[in-house]
């Protein structure tokens, strides 16, 4: 029994013909005769008396007919309620991000992502890459944006292109003072590259997350680092290396969201370590549809494990 079979079912008994319903339904009779033939043999009862005036339904085919209508009106209800559902369907998707991300790059990834997925809204949670690992591993958010290095092993990650790098180019350290920190310094050269050693007895602003890494690094090149200041917050250090206070150390993505004209920029030598942003999530637990979504967004072609998906 299909749902075409007692739809033309409810029109033979409303017309009280076959003739007139194969009309009404544009179809051809054979095939409406043999719908309601195959009918009748599945249900093991004639649903239809022949008489001169035409067919009569029978106490099944009345039986049957209350039925469908019933069935009918509830799937109608039911189709619905359902399109009603989906146009107020709501869900919160929830991301934690480094705070250069959620100023520069994620609002641009959330107003592609509203276009295709209106009912959804965000949760953001601002913080250091640390701290949105953590939020990761103790279920508080979905995806997160954090900056490298970090160890890959425990999440799946993809990596974001800034798009103020060139294409193929990864992120690197810069150091961003006022001109006078600088030895040499010539103006229009501010992404000139700067030999480590000019750091040499200069006072230096970083986030804590690098400290170890420019102990480590400027040893190996026989000095120690003046870090006068470590901090949580890389817009920090911009704003130290804003006031004159000393040589802030930090990605160039990060350094770009400074806004003060009169800082100079400039790459440093000898340190091959990227500070590149992903997108990370834990493969341990199963991602939302809107989540996974999120994802193929901005990752259209990537090659990810869709087991940690749901």
């Amino acid at each position: 029994m299909t749902l075409k079979q007692l739809e033309y079912f409810l029109e033979i008994a409303r017309l009280g013909s076959v003739t007139k319903a194969a009309q009404v339904l544009n179809i051809s009779q054979p095939p409406l005769s043999l719908q309601l033939k195959m009918l009748e043999e599945e249900l093991g009862a004639s649903l239809f008396t022949r008489t001169n005036r035409g067919l009569e339904i029978t106490r099944e085919g009345a039986l049957l007919k209350e039925r469908t209508e019933a069935i009918l009106a509830l799937l109608d209800e039911t189709t619905h309620d359902i399109r009603l559902s989906a146009q107020n369907k709501e869900y919160t998707l929830r991301i934690g991000s480094i705070g250069s991300v959620n100023n520069r790059l994620l609002p641009a990834m959330i107003s592609r992502f509203c276009r295709d997925y209106p009912y959804v809204s965000f949760q953001v949670r601002e913080g250091r890459t640390d701290t949105v690992l953590r939020d990761l591993t103790d279920g508080n958010i979905e995806l997160g944006f954090v900056r490298e290095p970090f160890n890959i092993s425990s999440f799946r990650s993809l990596p974001i292109r800034d798009p103020v790098l060139k294409p193929d180019e990864k992120d690197y350290f810069v150091a961003i003072a006022q001109p006078q920190f600088f030895d040499y310094y010539f103006e229009g050269g501010q992404l000139a590259s700067l030999p480590l050693e000019e750091l040499r007895g200069k006072p230096l602003v970083t986030h804590q997350r690098y400290r170890d890494m420019l102990l480590n690094i400027c040893r190996k090149h026989n000095f120690n680092p003046h870090i006068i200041c470590e901090n949580g917050e890389i817009q920090s250090s911009l704003s130290w290396a804003s006031a004159g206070i000393g040589i802030a150390i930090a990605p160039f993505t990060s350094a770009v969201m400074n806004k003060d004209p009169g800082l100079v920029i400039r790459k440093l030598e000898s340190i091959s370590l990227s500070p590149q942003v992903r997108l990370v999530w834990n493969p341990t637990v199963p991602l939302s549809s809107e989540a996974l979504a999120f994802i193929r967004l901005e990752f259209p072609d990537a090659d990810y494990d869709d087991t940690s998906l749901r």
